[in-house]
């Protein structure tokens, strides 16, 4: 791609006191007149010598009339006052010449209106009208042939030397590589070159050959070269590259300062922030004094330097070279993101313009990526080189043991990698790897931790019998069946569970989440099971210290021999398990625990070993499948020294310490 030579012909604009720069009004504008002032600032491949032609037409009944003419631009007023009314600005750069070495032509228009007492910016974009033909002689043509060979090229559709000679014919004549500009005549698009020279044995040698469908603003480039051909012939090479080099040249007349790409780039493209670099060129009428990018909601001055992987080079006041490199975006989460040019000048001149960057890494992790509860973060990596073929997550929570998540592309253009086994209280150092190689920054973050049920310790009690929080118990009026004590693992109280047989019932020790209602009549009860509770993560297992006492079952006969204890933790989705123990079909049984309704996690303890000193006790979760979408509500945590007790059956003997629960994540 070829340099754009940009224009910026910059209106610095009267403001009014309703304007939005702050500058006083500097001349006077009659009712329904309007103000407008024109300046330029001219890139260094431009020069004032160059020709301008500046027309403005009022519009009036759809027809336009020319009101001002400017040949120079020493000609061109500081201010023009027109009246309101809508108008049309037409440009012209450079002299219409049919074939010329030299003069390149421009041309561009921009309507606009002009509103009482206010000033209008207009913007006139010049497009290149020119066709460019570059002929390229390659060395073995000077070595190998006389002096005095030459390309043609003529606005025609065959060569014909006579009618180039007497100017029927409008032609270039190229005898160095060279480029010539040529303005096509309406109706004609075809170009002919004649290339014509003397080998000093073969003689003369002539090869020659039609462009077709010409466009304006394009490049075609006519290559030759000497060399032998298979019989050991010695010919000219001669090839035309067709598929035409859209020049894309531009002259931008802009009340504003202007950023332009150095040529080798389309503003317009998406640019990938691994390229290794680019020139933009920033240009305006009056000295800058502003001039800082944006991206990702961070702002570098530039004018202040020192921006890591920027490189700021002035040509004067007026004019910059930013380069910026891949390095800039070491610092950047992946994604797509528009880098934004702030610039403005002394005289007012203010331009934001953004270029599209699609930039290589990690996409910042939000909350919804992250879940606890389905110990899952989700990462999102943007991968900008096409030929990546390994692109991984590699992470860390100790910073020298790291595991890594393999990324897969998804059907979004980004890849996506897992980690599957995310856990509470950690730190988590996390970095992108492509084939192998580290790319970009390192990311952190901390997880939560995980909720442990109110009052673990019971060192909270509403009364004698019951611990505070979502605790509850079978106590009633005639038993008491759960109490505190001052002999704990920790702290002051632990739970004491005490089975017991009264007015010919046996009622085993008990401690659970959720409520009880005592049948008088029938001296019955029925359970039920299940406390509301928000769960930010899944537990793996439960844990409890207990000390214990198991007798010899002594009531009921369900079971013979020595009694059982059982602790029992359920999450569910929001169900709750009612157990009536007039009802054997509502009893919980351990091996049917997994195909409760709404049950998520499930698991359970139960043995015969009593325990004079406090051990722990863990109870292992075990999930149903699908867990990880479901939403717990609901938990349910039971102990009892006599597993019987539904069945009223079980030992007096029998009895429980519990203290210090906990979910371990």
């Amino acid at each position: 791609m070829t340099m754009k030579r940009i224009l910026a012909f910059l209106s610095a604009v009267l403001i009014l006191a309703s304007c939005s720069k702050d500058t006083e009004p500097v001349v006077e504008m009659a009712i329904n007149e309007g103000a407008m002032r024109f300046g330029v600032a001219m890139q260094a491949e431009i020069g004032a010598e160059d020709d301008v032609l500046v027309k403005i037409y009022k519009v009036e009944n759809g027809e336009q009339k020319l009101i001002r003419r400017y040949e120079a631009l020493s000609d061109i007023p500081e201010y023009l006052v027109l009246l309101s009314g809508d108008y049309v600005a037409k440009v012209q750069v450079g002299e219409r010449q049919i074939a010329s070495f030299d003069q390149r032509y421009f041309i561009g228009e921009q309507p606009f209106t002009v509103t009482d007492g206010e000033v209008v910016d207009v913007d006139v974009v010049c497009h290149l009208l020119s066709t460019t033909v570059c002929v390229e002689y390659d060395a073995t043509v000077a070595t190998a042939l006389n002096e005095g060979y030459f390309t043609a090229v003529a606005v025609a559709d065959n060569y014909d030397a006579q009618a180039i000679e007497i100017g029927d014919v409008f032609a270039l004549n190229y005898e160095t590589t060279k480029e010539g500009y040529f303005v096509m005549p309406e109706g004609q698009t075809t170009l002919f070159w004649h290339f014509e020279g003397t080998h000093p044995v073969e003689g003369d040698i002539v090869k020659e050959a039609a462009i077709a469908e010409v466009k304006p603003g394009y490049k075609y480039t006519v290559k030759l070269k000497y060399s032998k051909d298979a019989p050991g012939d010695l010919k000219i090479e001669a090839t035309v590259d067709v598929s035409v080099e859209e020049k894309d040249d531009t002259i931008i007349f802009s009340p504003d300062p202007t950023v332009m790409s150095d040529g080798t780039f389309e503003l317009t493209d998406v640019q990938l922030s691994t390229t290794e670099s680019r020139t933009y060129l920033v240009s305006s009428l009056a000295d800058i004094n502003v001039l800082n990018i944006e991206v990702a909601g961070d702002v570098f001055d530039l004018l202040q330097g020192n921006v890591s992987g920027v490189q700021v080079v002035k040509n004067d006041a007026t004019n910059y070279n930013v380069v910026i490199t891949s390095a800039f975006f070491n610092e950047i989460d992946g994604g797509s993101y528009d880098l934004t040019f702030h610039i403005e000048d002394v005289d007012g001149g203010k331009l934001n313009k953004n270029i599209a960057y699609s930039v290589q890494g990690i996409l910042p992790l939000t909350a919804e990526q992250c879940s606890l509860w389905a110990r899952k973060a989700t990462f999102k990596v943007n991968v900008v080189n096409s030929e990546a073929t390994d692109v991984v997550v590699a992470y860390s929570t100790d910073g020298s043991t790291w595991s890594e998540a393999v990324a897969t592309k998804g059907a979004d253009g980004l890849y996506t990698a897992v980690i599957s086994d995310l856990s509470t209280s950690k730190n988590y150092t996390y970095r992108l790897k492509i084939d192998g190689v580290e790319f970009g920054k390192s990311y952190s973050f901390a997880t939560e931790e995980g909720v442990q049920l109110p009052n673990p310790g019971f060192e909270e009690w509403s009364n004698e019998k019951t611990p505070a929080g979502l605790w509850n118990s079978g106590n009633n009026l005639f038993i008491t069946l759960t109490t505190r004590k001052e002999e704990a693992h920790s702290g002051s109280y632990a739970a004491f569970l005490d089975s017991q047989a009264t007015m010919g019932k046996f009622a085993a020790g008990n401690l659970f989440t959720g409520d009880f209602q005592l049948n008088i009549s029938t001296m019955s009860g029925v359970v039920t099971f299940g406390k509301s509770f928000s769960f930010n993560a899944s537990p793996k297992s439960f844990s409890f210290w207990m000390k214990n006492k198991q007798g010899t079952i002594n009531n009921g006969d369900k079971a013979s021999g020595t009694d059982i204890y059982t602790a029992m933790v359920l999450i569910t989705e929001g169900n709750r398990y009612a157990v009536d123990t007039t009802d054997e079909s509502s009893f919980l049984a351990f091996d049917r625990l997994g195909t409760l309704p709404g049950i998520i996690a499930y698991g359970y303890v139960s043995d015969t070993d009593s325990n004079a000193d406090w051990v722990q006790k863990t109870v292992t979760l075990n999930y149903v499948d699908g867990w990880e979408t479901k939403t717990p509500k609901m938990v349910v945590v039971s102990f009892t020294p006599s597993g019987y007790g539904d069945y009223f059956c079980g030992s007096t003997d029998s009895e429980m310490y519990v203290d210090d629960v906990q979910f371990n994540y």
